[in-house]
């Protein structure tokens, strides 16, 4: 099940106004959710013994006063690859240093190139966490890219404009939003500040045009196909070793498809 390296798993933590509103659970501490979670699938996924867990969020069988106390340790009945990778889309500190010591790879948020300094020393120290020789040469980066094909650079950059517009002044609660905080990471305060005002008061067509063109630009690959294969070396260059494309036409899959053709992973 889920084997011969075609599938990875995805994880993430969300966020509070989802976390509470939607699964019914405490916000908590997100970094113990995940970690503890993650211990737990593998667990199951390797079948060695019947599944327990004492975690700092989660623990199996569960032992609380409003259970009935018969819960026992049970193994998975599905045999699948043990060894099934792990992804972690995660962007703050404690979150890319969690990835960097329990995960097989990451789907950073908000990554372009030029970025991967600041993430480095964090990942380096989950890689000093995890011990056992982990370090860059057996961990994944994969970034995602929009890639949008059209002669007017500027008919490109638009399209994308209303996902940024949601993301950043829309996604999750006014006071708790991570791609708010990653777009004021890039140095775009003002605009952030401005585009969820505009955002969450109904005026979203204003809050979409205060998006920056430069924003975009960098987020994605834009524009005719030279000028995206040109700036695709940008790409290679940035850290990442793969790429999520989000293609915004047929088109950019084809173009996408020749550069990983003639572009062929380095290292």
């Amino acid at each position: 099940l889920a084997g011969g390296g075609r599938c990875i798993a995805g994880l993430g933590v969300s966020g509070p106004q989802i976390v509470e509103g939607w699964y019914g659970q405490p916000w908590g501490r997100p970094y113990y959710w995940l970690k503890d979670y993650i211990e737990i699938m593998r667990k199951i996924w390797r079948r060695e013994e019947g599944l327990t867990h004492d975690g700092k969020q989660l623990k199996l069988p569960y032992t609380g006063e409003d259970g009935l106390g018969v819960g026992k340790p049970l193994k998975s009945i599905l045999h699948m690859n043990p060894e099934l990778p792990i992804y972690i889309g995660s962007g703050n500190e404690a979150t890319v240093r969690l990835t960097g010591e329990v995960a097989d790879g990451w789907l950073p948020l908000g990554f372009m190139p030029g970025t991967m300094d600041e993430y480095k020393p964090w990942l380096e120290e989950g890689f000093k966490r995890a011990g056992n020789g982990k370090g860059w040469h057996n961990f994944e980066i994969q970034a995602r890219v929009f890639v949008d094909v059209d002669e007017d650079v500027k008919a490109s950059i638009d399209r994308l404009k209303p996902r940024e517009a949601l993301y950043i002044g829309g996604m999750g609660h006014k006071d708790k939003n991570f791609h708010k905080d990653m777009f004021i990471r890039r140095g775009f305060k003002e605009q952030a500040d401005r585009i969820q005002e505009l955002y969450l008061s109904g005026h979203k067509e204003e809050a979409i045009a205060t998006v920056p063109d430069e924003w975009i630009d960098a987020r994605g690959l834009m524009g005719p196909p030279a000028r995206i294969k040109e700036r695709f070396r940008a790409w290679e260059d940035s850290g990442a070793n793969s790429l999520t494309v989000s293609p915004a036409q047929d088109a950019a899959v084809d173009l996408m498809a020749e550069l990983a053709r003639l572009n062929p992973p380095r290292g």
